[in-house]
């Protein structure tokens, strides 16, 4: 006789907007619920994350109160995981029980389970998990055994799994149904044709077993309603789906096998990533990012002074450990700020925890981002930035008060949405504050193009010479050489000063013909942001003549500015931009198209503010601007 599995999961991060809490809420867990409560005789296996388990808890009790219900007369079986949606494979072995400890802990404390059947959060598997399974007493992972990079399928029937002499159950879930589920949330099918092929499907099943698991958030992301849910759950119940507990035959000895390391499923873009780890090769933002978060725990841990210091720093690195923004799914996680923000929000709190204790002394220069050269850290009353070698600029630029960073400014892999922009920055680069760009005269500046190697010289992607010039860490100085090249004729020298004050990054810039030929181009100095935008397109206001001139476009060109303001209304914040001399301003914001789970949404990554002046130098002359960038609350 065939044994089946029913279940489903939501794997929202923290972060997430409401409305995706809502829709998931509204559209899936309602309806599924209320049948699941007048079906006697079917059992769910569900997972959600602690994200959704804690808002439903806030906001929805009498959901959280439905599910303990179920749980109790054994109809919903709860899976655990990472407490913070973490990729577990990126933690140490300590790390990874802790994550799974607190989740089963809040498992069991709110619906009075105790859970053994791990879910791994994006559907990323590794061999050196079982050890720490075995320390949680976790006894099965449910998972794909699809991978999708290989497109390959493993065994389909639960297997019993060793590795250095620990054990766990691995429970494959049906990866057609998956897949199905997938093509719904896309659009290639609807939903009566996604039902009767579900049905077909199950019915037909080859195998002895089949986990019928459904991607709660792909639904939600394919448009479903609360009317066809309940169809959904009635079809999949009719399949008298029996607990986890009985999927074992006392009689038969449990098959051995081995599942390697893998990125398994339905549930995540990979676009042409070979593994997950190589997201880290190709991604230079989110290498920085993870980067900044395990050297935050080498430092973190390294402090060993106060007690109540070292339990908050915990904390702090446990939120950190998120693994949404590496993940790119239903939910959009890789691509939606605020997610971003949140992890950067964790770290910038720990920075200034550590950066105030008393006699310890915080590393100001790490190698963050693996590229062989450190970044310098300095930490003010009211500002925090990262200086960098590459492109001689700012890597982050963090308001303390509110720990929100302008500097992460995020520009994907291609194969991870698309983007209308005209002025694309290349995928996978990380865009730093203050880097230098050279074009043509004859080059219109709304035809300027970073990605056009003939038209445009990009110095953000080369070497500065990088200095300290106090012992405060507050000042530094990059400094470069332009050689003759297809757009300068001429060697040209770049000398950046950056001065950090308590509200402003002052920066002075000094270009030098060192050549022997005159020079005749222009010169921008890109600044992009990422302001915390509640509508597209972004604002800014020109300041002429003590008014302030409004710009609403997605994109425009203002010629004669001398100082410009942005209005960051959530974080109540005003960013002011001054120059000693006028400069063409090219404004642009910068998102990403993509389906989620709310339908077709334009998720807002980062706004360029070009500045761009007009260089023609004779032999030895050099020309010279200084800036003045100022946050300070509204």
């Amino acid at each position: 006789m065939k044994k089946v599995l029913i279940g489903a999961y939501s794997q929202i991060p923290a972060g997430s907007p409401t409305p995706v809490l809502e829709r998931a809420l509204e559209s899936v867990f309602k309806p599924m619920l209320t049948y699941l409560h007048s079906n006697n005789g079917a059992v769910l296996q569900l997972y959600l994350s602690s994200f959704l388990m804690e808002w439903l808890e806030k906001a929805h009790p009498e959901v959280n109160m439905l599910i303990g219900d179920l749980s109790r007369m054994g109809r919903v079986e709860l899976l655990t995981g990472s407490y913070d949606q973490s990729v577990l494979s990126l933690l140490s072995p300590k790390d990874r029980s802790n994550q799974i400890e607190l989740n089963t802990t809040w498992i069991r404390k709110r619906y009075g389970q105790r859970s053994k059947t791990l879910w791994c959060y994006a559907q990323y598997f590794n061999p050196i998990y079982i050890n720490t399974l075995s320390i949680c007493c976790i006894d099965r992972v449910m998972i794909s055994t699809f991978d999708a990079i290989c497109d390959e399928d493993y065994l389909q029937e639960p297997f019993q799994m060793h590795e250095l002499g620990k054990s766990v159950q691995i429970v494959p879930t049906n990866s057609s149904v998956g897949s199905l589920v997938r093509q719904f949330a896309s659009n290639e099918i609807g939903f009566s044709q996604f039902y009767s092929k579900l049905k077909t499907l199950i019915q037909e099943c080859s195998s002895s077993f089949c986990a019928a698991m459904v991607n709660v958030d792909q639904l939600c992301q394919g448009g479903i309603t609360p009317e066809q849910t309940e169809e959904l759950f009635k079809l999949l119940c009719s399949f008298k789906p029996s607990s986890i507990e009985e999927i074992d035959d006392p009689n038969e000895p449990m098959k051995r096998g081995y599942l390697e390391a893998g990125w398994y499923g339905h549930d995540c873009l990979r676009s042409d990533l070979s593994c997950f780890n190589d997201l880290f090769v190709k991604d230079e933002s989110l290498t920085y990012l993870y980067g900044r978060f395990t050297s935050m725990l080498d430092s973190a841990r390294s402090y060993r002074k106060d007690k109540d210091v070292r339990k908050r720093l915990e904390l702090l690195l446990q939120k950190m450990s998120q693994g949404g923004p590496y993940v790119c799914d239903a939910n959009a996680s890789m691509l939606r700020s605020s997610i971003r923000k949140l992890v950067w929000r964790y770290i910038h709190e720990a920075d200034s925890v550590l950066f105030t204790a008393p006699d310890y002394t915080y590393p100001v220069s790490t190698d963050y981002d693996l590229d062989d050269l450190d970044e310098y850290l300095t930490i003010g009353k009211n500002i925090s930035s990262v200086v960098d070698a590459k492109g001689g600029s700012l890597s982050e630029l963090t308001y303390l008060p509110s720990l929100y960073n302008y500097g992460d400014t995020f520009a994907p892999l291609s194969g991870f949405g698309t983007s209308q922009s005209l002025h694309p920055p290349v995928g996978g680069t990380k865009q730093r504050i203050f880097t230098d760009v050279f074009f043509p005269r004859s080059l219109p500046i709304y035809e300027y193009d970073k990605r056009d190697k003939k038209n445009c010289l990009d110095m953000g992607r080369s070497t500065y010479e990088l200095s300290v010039l106090d012992r405060r860490n507050t000042e530094y100085l990059a400094q470069a050489t332009c050689e003759e090249n297809s757009i300068m004729g001429s060697q040209l020298s770049v000398e950046k000063h950056f001065k950090f004050r308590q509200n402003t990054v002052l920066l002075e810039i000094t270009l030098t013909n060192k050549g022997e030929e005159p020079i005749d181009f222009m010169y921008g100095c890109e600044m992009p942001l990422s302001v915390d935008s509640k509508k597209l397109p972004t604002s800014f206001f020109v300041m002429e003549d003590r008014k302030l001139i409004p710009y609403e476009e997605p994109e425009v060109t203002v010629k004669g500015v001398k100082s410009f303001k942005i209005f960051d209304e959530p974080n109540n914040t005003i960013i002011t931009l001054v120059s000693d001399t006028r400069f063409t301003l090219l404004k642009e914001d910068y998102s990403i198209d993509y389906k989620t789970t709310l339908g077709e949404e334009e998720l807002y990554q980062h706004t360029l503010y070009l500045l761009v002046w007009p260089l023609s130098l004779s032999p030895g002359e050099e020309q010279k601007h200084t800036l003045g960038l100022r946050l300070e609350r509204k």
